[in-house]
């Protein structure tokens, strides 16, 4: 049985098809000769033949059993029994994920679905005498300029177990350039990921062990002898001092005692006993110091580079151990001796310290060339 609204629409509109079909029945009458009686009732069965058929396509049913359970009318509660349940369990849940036999709903963390990639740690790679040190920092530190000079010069006192003081002395270079400025970014020298950056210590002796072998302790003892030894600690009636680059005068002796006597006494080696000869005294004045940079990198550098970029080794090792050889030697005696030249404001003197910095610089990209 149709709802009421329905029925109400279907007799509304069967009404008035039947009305039409009547006016027009004089007319189906006179053109085609059949009873205008059958024609109305053929039109009005094919119509509620239709209807049923028409409804049932689109989910309606004669059958009020079949009521769909979206629909609003109350056909009863429906019989519910316990086979209609199923209980899963923790241990049905653990099986089915370890078969696979049945699909559960499982928030476990994927690692294929998580695609968020983990960025690498910039790398320099610092040399000194022949053997590299990869440093690694944070992530793109070198790009966006967040890694410094004074950055990478901690960092080596650290690799190079140096004390803090000669760890400022450190000389950083990266193609011939000298990394200069503590606070600049490396980045503005053209350093990048994996670049490679040699390091040249400072010659001579840590500055720390220099000054503690200038110290001496002289000891006054209660009877007036005195002696002269290594730091150490002090008592009563001990004085302490320092000996800077001099000799320490001695008092006057005894009527008693001769000058040779007091100083086997004080174990103060004889006047005699000659000291080693000071360095030679090198050339002053900014052109005199740019002079002889020039002309020991002519003489003595220059033909060994011009030799390896007319015929390198054919040995890979001994092509690239030879290569790092001549760069550092050049990179230490001539470029870094260059820099330490003051010009004094001379501007005759720092053009020609720039344009042998241009030159050596033109050398050692020809060696790198003939490294590839």
């Amino acid at each position: 049985m149709l709802p009421t609204t329905l029925q109400v629409y279907l007799d509304k509109s069967i009404a008035n098809l039947a009305t039409v079909i009547a006016d027009s029945s004089d007319y189906v009458s006179d053109k085609t000769g059949v009873d205008p009686n059958i024609i109305l009732y053929s039109t009005l069965g094919c119509i509620l033949l239709a209807v049923p058929l028409t409804m049932s396509r689109y989910g309606w049913s004669t059958n009020r059993d079949q009521i769909s359970p979206y629909g609003s009318g109350l056909s009863g509660v429906p019989d519910v029994r316990d086979e209609d349940f199923s209980y899963i369990t923790t241990e049905d849940l653990q099986s089915s994920s370890l078969d696979g036999s049945v699909p559960t709903r499982s928030y476990a963390h994927n690692p294929r679905r998580s695609n968020t990639h983990v960025p690498e740690d910039d790398v320099l790679l610092v040399k000194h005498k022949g053997v590299t040190y990869p440093s690694k920092f944070p992530a793109y530190a070198i790009g966006d300029g967040k890694l410094r000079v004074r950055d990478v010069r901690d960092r080596v006192g650290v690799l190079l177990e140096l004390s803090e003081r000669r760890a400022r002395r450190v000389k950083l270079l990266y193609k011939g350039r000298q990394l200069k400025e503590p606070a600049a970014p490396v980045r503005d020298y053209g350093v990048k990921n994996n670049s490679e950056v040699m390091v040249v210590l400072p010659e001579g002796e840590d500055p720390e062990s220099s000054e503690d072998s200038d110290e001496e302790m002289v000891i006054v003892a209660g009877d007036g002898a005195s002696a002269v030894g290594s730091t150490g600690g002090t008592d009563d009636g001990k004085k302490r001092r320092k000996k800077k680059g001099r000799k320490s005068k001695k008092g006057k002796s005894s009527n008693n005692t001769s000058p040779r006597d007091s100083a086997s006494n004080l174990g103060v080696p004889p006047a005699n006993v000659g000291r080693s000869p000071s360095p030679v005294r090198q050339a002053s004045g900014p052109h005199a110091k740019l002079d002889a940079i020039a002309t020991h990198f002519e003489t003595e550098l220059l033909p060994l580079c011009d030799q390896f970029i007319a015929a390198p080794p054919p040995d890979p090792k001994k092509r690239e151990d030879e290569h790092r050889k001549l760069s550092e030697t050049t990179m230490q005696h001539v470029l870094l001796k260059l820099d330490e030249v003051e010009t004094e404001g001379d501007q005759e003197a720092r053009a020609k310290r720039k344009a042998l910095v241009q030159h050596v610089q033109d050398v050692l990209k020809r060696l790198d060339s003939r490294l590839r």
